[in-house]
């Protein structure tokens, strides 16, 4: 398979040098989201940083990968040309306002509680109102629970580089009461500060309706559309390889 991957990649070479002779390089941005990517000996690593490296490195267009916190990722990538980002939902929402080049890794999203709190009744989104939410500012889980009617000035929201570790503090400390998180993601925080997170949290609520699909690699709409085209056709011949599913297995991603 990996052979195949090769040889593949070797039947784009003259089209990708033809791209990269014309296109400056490329400005990826990202943020502090482990175990998807995150900063470790000033190296940004993680499950959708090494897919976005080697698909990269093997289109041979010349790029950099720069790590914010994620507001200000976001807004970066939607000003500047020739620039990209990940690892991003994709809803109804952003779907005019980047370029959209393919899945790098895949997705499952939850609600999060303490196990010990049993006085939280969680049975549907609407139960959920009645508590307090812990989100990151700006992110899919706080978007999508905004477009089903919470209001944002309720809930108790975080940005920075440490934001979700901050919030995973806060429900330690019952400061919040729930923690909508990407299952992976909330798992690899627990064990990061040395809990067990299967005895210590509890899915209240699995987020079915956004868990479908997975995270993209996506680009600015001042991109060109041969980048882009480029691009997408090398990580969709990627995500077929061994090499693919060693990295999701390496992150314990499903």
């Amino acid at each position: 398979m990996k052979k195949l991957f090769l040889i593949l990649t070797g039947m784009l070479l003259p089209l990708l040098f033809s791209i990269n002779a014309a296109t400056a390089a490329l400005t990826v941005y990202t943020e502090e989201f482990p175990p998807f990517q995150y900063k470790e000996n000033d190296k940004i690593i993680g499950a959708s940083a090494e897919v976005v490296e080697a698909v990269l490195k093997s289109t041979g267009l010349d790029f950099e990968i720069a790590s914010y916190p994620w507001a200000r990722s976001y807004q970066l990538v939607q000003e500047k040309a020739d620039s990209l980002i990940f690892s991003m939902s994709r809803q109804e929402k952003r779907e005019a306002l980047f370029k959209w080049i393919g899945i790098i890794v895949p997705s499952r999203y939850s609600v999060f509680a303490l196990q010990e709190r049993s006085d939280l009744q969680i049975g549907s989104l609407e139960d959920m109102k009645k508590y307090k939410i812990g989100t990151t500012l700006s992110d899919a889980r706080e978007s999508y629970l905004e477009s089903k009617g919470f209001d944002l000035g309720t809930f108790d929201r975080t940005s920075g580089d440490n934001a979700n570790l901050s919030n995973y503090k806060k429900l330690k400390a019952k400061r919040i009461d729930l923690w909508p998180m990407p299952d992976a993601v909330a798992f690899h925080i627990a064990k990061s500060a040395g809990d067990d997170p299967g005895t210590l949290l509890r899915r209240a609520l699995p987020l079915t309706e956004i868990s479908t699909g997975g995270y993209y690699l996506a680009a600015s709409l001042q991109t060109s559309d041969d980048t882009v085209k480029t691009i997408r056709t090398v990580l969709e011949n990627f995500v077929k390889t061994d090499e693919y599913k060693a990295i999701l297995a390496k992150w314990g991603i499903e």
